[in-house]
């Protein structure tokens, strides 16, 4: 199944719905970086985070960084989506397996905050115009919904409801998804919007199992929590957008690269190496510089 966007408004316009599906976009990043389930899962959700953040950009080429830095045994993560719907990232451990715990419902599930331990989340804003705009908060559990309504809060002001989930079945990944559903600027003032989105916020019972069953229909998704949708006669394929894991690394951005060492530093690699390995954090695509073309920079 193809990952996408869908964007839809409900409460004549009030209010702004956006989901996203990026299962096949976390299979190749589980798939490039070797990761455990756990680490599967917490990249998911952050693809799924990154995204919806990116998508409410007005400029097509704009960019969505989000970062953890944090003291705990996911040694951080970072991921880069784009206003176009492409998405990469990676873990600072991505082997990292973790026993997991029993929660208030008394179902088992992934200890995101052990695993991703204090620290902070960082995003990034690139409209690809003058400086990025940057904010940090504290994290709050690690789970990625509640710190990303938590940097929603605090950053934006705007009020906000953040959905993010998974669902496993025989040790495989069957859906990855979000959904973040907020009252735009011009009415977050409106005491009756701000009570209608609690109020279909509380009758998800299991974020999850909805977006399991909606089966990749994201239009479907958003109707079945949000059925004061506008527009109605508007088909998902007109609303939605393409997602995909995909890198914008190039040999030609590795040798740029190599390029700004100094001549002494390029001189000691072909000495000892004989020639260079750049291996991108992002996607793992490895990029190899010959006996040739380091003797030719270094002359340069």
């Amino acid at each position: 199944m193809e990952d996408k966007i869908v964007r839809a408004t409900a409460a004549n316009g009030g209010i702004r719905l956006i989901a996203v599906s990026v299962t096949e976009s976390t299979l190749e990043a589980r798939s490039r970086h070797q990761l455990s389930y756990l680490t599967t899962t917490i990249i998911g959700r952050s693809f799924s985070a990154a995204l919806l953040l990116a998508s409410s950009m007005k400029i097509m080429h704009a960019r969505v960084t989000f970062r953890i830095r944090s003291d705990g045994p996911l040694k951080g993560l970072l991921v880069d989506a784009g206003r176009d719907g492409t998405v990469r990232g990676y873990v600072g451990n991505p082997n990292l397996e973790l026993d997991p715990i029993k929660n208030e419902k008394g179902k088992y599930s992934f200890d995101f905050k052990k695993a991703a331990g204090t620290g902070y989340l960082n995003v990034i804003r690139d409209n690809g115009v003058g400086d990025p705009f940057t904010s940090t908060v504290e994290l709050v559990s690690g789970s990625i919904a509640e710190d990303l309504a938590s940097y929603l809060v605090h950053s934006e002001q705007t009020p906000s409801a953040v959905f993010i989930g998974e669902k496993y079945k025989n040790n495989e990944l069957l859906c990855s998804g979000g959904l973040l559903a907020q009252v735009l600027p011009k009415k977050e003032t409106d005491p009756l919007l701000i009570s209608l989105l609690e109020k279909r916020c509380q009758e998800i019972n299991s974020f999850s199992e909805e977006l399991y069953n909606s089966k990749n229909n994201l239009l479907s998704l958003i109707k079945n929590i949000f059925p004061d949708i506008d527009d109605l006669s508007l088909s998902e394929i007109a609303r939605s957008q393409k997602v995909e894991f995909k890198c914008r690394c190039s040999r030609e951005r590795s040798l740029n690269a190599i390029k700004m060492l100094d001549k002494k530093e390029l001189e000691d690699i072909l000495k000892k190496e004989g020639q260079a390995e750049l291996v991108c954090e992002f996607c793992k695509n490895k990029y190899l510089i010959n006996a040739d073309e380091l003797s030719e920079m270094i002359r340069n």
